[in-house]
């Protein structure tokens, strides 16, 4: 999701060496069951948590009152994939589109929080992901969640993390369980957590079309008949990392889980400096 301005520019190997990392962060996650097909727990795989790997779309609105200060919102959408390669959960892709809001400033990177939104997550037969299909494929599928974001926001080492909450009711039966078994459906505590890096792309046409034309809205570049751009107030990003799904938030898992982003931000310090 969103990429701070002073790290728009990030190395794309410091990216993928921090989302190496992810998966020993993702041990800390609790493990849960998942079943692409909503067939029920008997189909279901056991997860500490899914990698996901996406494109999204930021647009800053600076404050015309309070200097330096700005709102930004940003569309997206991504597909969730086994945590050791880029292959579908099971025959049925796993797709998310999101829409977020927040606020920041442009002297302070670490004030930049995000403050609402909502995440919709979709089962989908077929694997059209990127495509033409609906908005760039994510979107076609049968949706079997809503989840309202409460809070989230960006490390000094570049890490977006973001909490949701599911909307009570949106949960289909048969899609997600707990370690035990429990069908998540059934819950009205259940959150995921998402953890991604990014960085700024130059959008391909099927990028400009179905995601920031289509699912954003945009009425720029690009949209309106002139040719598109990134600006430092509209700019495409890449997304890679990793979400898991909870009931509750245990303080031992938190705090390893908490442990082990501070250990991806201080390996992604150590290579910036040492550069």
């Amino acid at each position: 999701m969103l990429e701070s301005l002073e790290q728009q520019r990030t190395a794309h190997w410091i990216g993928a060496l921090a989302l190496a990392l992810l998966p020993q962060v993702a041990l800390a996650a609790p493990v849960w069951q998942i079943n692409t097909e909503g067939t029920g727990l008997s189909g279901a795989s056991t997860v500490s948590s899914v990698d996901v790997t996406g494109v999204g779309f930021v647009q800053i609105l600076p404050s015309t009152t309070v200097p330096y200060v700005f709102d930004f919102v940003e569309h997206g959408a991504y597909r969730a994939v086994k945590p050791d390669g880029l292959a579908a959960l099971g025959t049925h892709d796993l797709t998310l589109t999101y829409s977020v809001f927040g606020t920041g400033s442009f002297l302070d990177p670490a004030a930049l929080r995000f403050t609402s939104g909502t995440i919709d997550i979709y089962a989908d037969a077929a694997l059209d992901f990127g495509t033409a299909t609906a908005n760039y494929g994510a979107d076609n599928g049968t949706l079997i969640a809503r989840l309202g974001i409460s809070e989230g926001g960006v490390d000094a080492a570049g890490l977006v993390t973001v909490k949701a909450s599911a909307i009570q009711g949106t949960l289909r039966p048969g899609y997600f369980f707990t370690a035990d078994g429990s069908d998540l459906s059934t819950r009205n505590d259940v959150t995921m957590t998402l953890g991604v890096y990014n960085q700024t792309v130059t959008p391909d046409a099927m990028m400009i079309s179905e995601v920031i034309c289509s699912l954003a809205a945009y009425a720029g570049p690009g949209c309106n008949g002139e040719p598109y751009a990134n600006t430092p107030l509209s700019f495409a990003v890449q997304d890679g990392g990793y979400a898991f799904m909870s009931t509750v938030a245990e303080p031992g898992s938190l705090s390893m889980l908490l442990a082990g982003l501070g250990l991806v931000a201080t390996v992604r310090r150590r290579r910036r400096a040492a550069h």
